[in-house]
């Protein structure tokens, strides 16, 4: 269908087609209540990966998903006493499941190692046992209490005495030791290095990514910590607590903030800009509704691809906002310039006067002719050029929706969307709005043509040849310098830049050194597999410590042994002469003058013999089940048993080489998975570097096809290209330069720039062939080029003032990239056109 019988067709129907995009950006509009966000971090990592799914699973079981951080800084005494309190208060809220608060190894010891010694005892350990029992061990042992007893220092060591005369639970307490984290304890508390802090733990009932619950919790915390505080006289100390749900409400908030935020100032940015290119208000709903339009239908078609949208993603409004206006732009400048070329002078005379010659009368008909006209010829001169245009963006951001993480794939197919719905409003809707706009304009309007920035192009194209030298020069710089250029596989970016949350994780984690590197995950049909399997695991792992490949291990199996270990330890325990080893016990401790009575529980149980097998929930294991649930999780079909483990340092990287010992666990330990951070981030960084390269090619070569099918010669289609690969490049070289690395936002750079920077070399190049002169292309689109360049730098820009560092990064680095390129675009273009455009006399006429 030719242009004209278009314009004829959408002039029939354009109230139907504007009345049409009112309901259809109502029923999108009220699609948006359907919208769910995501604001769990990991959750853009791509599954299928080991290094990725494995981390998930054990943040999501081990990890602090489900953990609150209760961090006290104060004195001594009153730390402790508002953690008492303030532990009572928590365990009563209807959101908390469980408080660890405070723990008495003795009481641990007596309720554990008392009746269940023999559980913990390992059988290596059961030669020497069987020594202390005989005669001269037990003479030897109970010397040893005695003079223990007689510098009493430790007003507890009555009681450890009594309780285990034989000194027994030493040897399962070297196992328990194994199992705990390496941690200080002030008055039963988990204590800070400096001794100046301790630390709670409570486990909620609710998911974190219920924001409601979240809140919820949030809010009946702080009234706890404040209430706590209130009774006991405000002491002058710090509570702070973090934990996922802070995080999880930091990030949804932080997440309308930033929405609100550029949203809004993008839009407002981009229609001032086109106010003061074009000097006129009344025109502004004619690109703000398409605007509007094109993100809601956006919005309201991702509801068929996803089910959440992540924080970043959403960040596509703003800058859709700056592409999608382009093509408002470009259409608007050219009606303008298409209905003063075919305006006639016309004379109204007035109503009843008689018609002389010369007076050519505006009735309606020719008004609404040559309104059909001028659209005809905007769409039949800037129809090639905005699909060459819009369908390279498009193009560019269906390549960032092939990426692997789910962040820039959402980010990706979103602004596609937007600009396909672009697409097809510049054949329909525009051109309905323009039958609207121009049915009240009469006469000709102010010129809009640019003769500076045409006499800089010609220039250009005049110095052709050391502007191309200099092209090549700046190029060559560009990439030498990217030899420096980094890729940041940090998950830490993606955090908001200032969160409180955060900040109080970080200063845990610096004063209690609970970061314990990585864990090796387990995993069997139900409790008893697991522990077995992890049994075997954690004694190859701990050959490895001796031997110095590993710097620290800590596994269950020394809280909670499976119950075929138990049983081996109890055997070997019941064959032991006991009942002898007790008479000739009580008879030593008579002899060296101790009371009997304190010991008598103590020879009745080294008698009697034993039966008794622990399983997780027991009654016994309570004190230890916040430990305990760090490393063993009974899941509805299954469980997983978590060993935590520090590979030694390596040469140059002080924390170890997490990749090498993964490779070799796996290798030597099959059936077992590695989660770790270092190991999930330097995969990550392997990612980075593959999506980078494969961004660069597809972009590079998707922008090729679609300017050659467009220009129609492939000499033309690469200098339309070749000023944007230049400005990839130097933008990439001022990365290195200033230390700004890649991270998995900002390497979707090269096909932004390309694909959004080529669109005003595709309008120069198409209207050089137009006009046959770069001069001539330049005077009637620069306006219409400069306008819509600075929109789009205007909508990314915006996201500079981000919460989010990587969003903030990668709109200040896309902003300049397409400064550069609008310069390229008047400055180096025409240089190279000439060699590409030798227009023929045909397209000349």
């Amino acid at each position: 269908m030719t242009a004209d019988r278009w314009a004829v067709l959408v002039e029939r129907y354009h109230r139907l087609i504007l009345i049409a995009s009112v309901i259809l950006g109502a029923v999108a509009a009220l699609s948006l209540t359907q919208l769910k966000l995501d604001v769990d971090v990991l959750s853009m990592l791509p599954r299928g990966t080991p290094a990725f799914d494995d981390f998930k699973t054990f943040v999501a079981d081990f990890g602090q998903l489900n953990e609150l951080l209760i961090l006290i800084d104060g004195a001594a005494a009153e730390r402790i006493a508002v953690a008492d309190a303030l532990a009572a208060r928590l365990a009563a809220l209807p959101e908390i499941g469980s408080v660890q608060a405070r723990l008495d190894p003795l009481d641990v010891a007596d309720g554990l190692l008392g009746p269940y010694l023999p559980n913990y005892l390992p059988l290596e350990a059961f030669p020497e046992i069987e020594q202390r029992l005989s005669a001269r061990g037990i003479a030897q042992q109970v010397a040893v209490d005695k003079a223990m007893l007689a510098a009493p220092f430790d007003m507890t060591l009555p009681r450890q005495v009594a309780g285990d005369p034989l000194g027994l639970r030493r040897f399962a307490a070297r196992s328990l030791a194994q199992s705990s984290p390496a941690a200080a304890l002030d008055g039963g508390y988990i204590t800070a290095r400096d001794g100046n802090a301790l630390l709670m733990l409570a486990r909620p009932t609710g998911s974190a990514f219920d924001i409601a619950f979240s809140q919820r919790l949030a809010n009946d915390v702080h009234a706890a910590v404040a209430d706590t505080l209130a009774q006991l006289g405000d002491p002058p100390l710090r509570v702070a607590v973090t934990g996922s749900y802070f995080f999880a409400l930091e990030d949804a908030t932080t997440m309308q903030h930033d929405i609100v935020r550029y949203t809004v100032l993008a839009l407002l940015g981009v229609l001032v800009l086109f106010w003061l290119g074009y000097g006129n208000l009344r025109v502004l709903p004619f690109v703000a509704w398409p605007l509007l339009l094109s993100t809601m239908l956006a919005f309201a078609l991702s509801l068929l691809v996803y089910d959440e949208l992540n924080a970043l993603s959403l960040s596509f409004a703003a800058i859709l906002y700056g592409l999608s206006i382009d093509s408002g732009i470009h259409f608007y400048s050219r009606l303008q310039q298409e209905w003063q070329r075919l305006s006639l002078p016309v004379e109204t005379p007035p109503i009843g006067a008689p018609q002389g010659p010369g007076v050519e009368v505006a009735t309606p008909a020719a008004h609404r002719d040559r309104i059909a006209a001028a659209i005809a010829a905007t769409l039949s001169s800037l129809g090639p050029a905005n699909l060459a245009s819009s369908g390279t963006t498009a193009a560019a951001f269906l390549i960032i929706a092939t990426s692997v993480l789910s962040t820039v794939r959402q980010l990706g197919m979103l602004t596609a969307l937007g600009m396909l719905v672009t697409i097809a409003e510049f054949f329909i809707l525009y051109p309905a709005l323009g039958f609207v706009f121009l049915s009240r304009q009469h006469g000709a309007l102010r010129t809009f043509e640019t003769p500076r920035l045409a006499r800089w192009s010609a220039a250009a194209q005049r110095h052709a040849l050391p502007v191309r030298l200099a092209g090549a020069g700046l190029l060559v710089l560009a990439l030498l310098a990217t030899r420096h250029l980094r890729l940041d596989p940090s998950l830490s970016r993606l955090r908001p830049a200032d969160s409180p949350a955060a900040r109080v994780q970080d200063e845990i984690a610096a004063r209690f050194a609970r970061d314990t590197g990585g864990a090796v995950l387990m995993r069997g049909a139900d409790a008893e597999a697991a522990l077995a399997q992890g049994e075997a695991v954690a004694a190859r792992l701990r050959q490895w410590r001796d031997a110095g490949d590993i710097a620290s291990l800590q596994s269950v199996d020394g809280l909670l042994p499976s119950l075929a270990m138990q049983r081996q330890r109890v055997s070997a325990w019941n064959a032991l002469p006991r009942a002898a080893a007790a008479q000739q016990l009580e008879t030593a401790l008579h002899t060296a003058g101790f009371a009997a009575a304190p010991f008598a529980p103590a020879l009745q149980d080294l008698a009697a013999p034993h039966e008794a097998l622990l399983r997780p929930g027991d009654a016994a294991l309570a004190p230890l089940a916040p430990v305990i649930d760090r490393q063993l999780r009974i899941r509805a079909n299954d469980a997983l048993v978590a060993a935590y483990l520090e590979p030694a340092p390596a040469q140059g990287n002080p924390h170890g080489d997490w990749p090498a010992l993964a490779a070799r666990i796996q290798r030597e330990l099959p059936g077992v998975a590695v989660a770790a951070r270092a190991l999930l981030e330097s995969t990550l960084r392997g990612v980075l570097q593959r999506e980078l390269l494969l961004f660069i090619g597809l972009s590079t070569l998707a922008n090729f096809v679609l300017l050659y099918l467009v220009l129609r010669r492939i000499d033309a289609a690469i200098a339309a290209l070749t000023p944007d690969l230049i400005i990839v490049a130097v933008v990439f070289g001022l990365m290195a330069l200033s230390g700004v690395p890649v991270d998995p936002i900002n390497l979707i750079v090269t096909p932004l720039i390309l694909g959004i920077g080529v669109d005003n070399c595709v309008y120069v190049t198409a209207l050089t062939r137009q006009r046959g002169s770069v001069d001539g292309a330049v005077r009637i689109a620069g306006r219409a080029i400069v306008v819509s360049s600075l929109t789009t730098i205007v909508g990314f820009g915006f996201l500079a003032f981000s919460a989010y560092p990587p969003l903030a990064t990668m709109g200040r680095l896309v902003a300049l990239g397409l400064s550069l390129s609008l310069i390229a675009t008047f400055g180096l273009l025409p240089a190279l056109l000439p060699a590409a455009e030798a227009t023929s006399s045909t397209a000349r006429r």
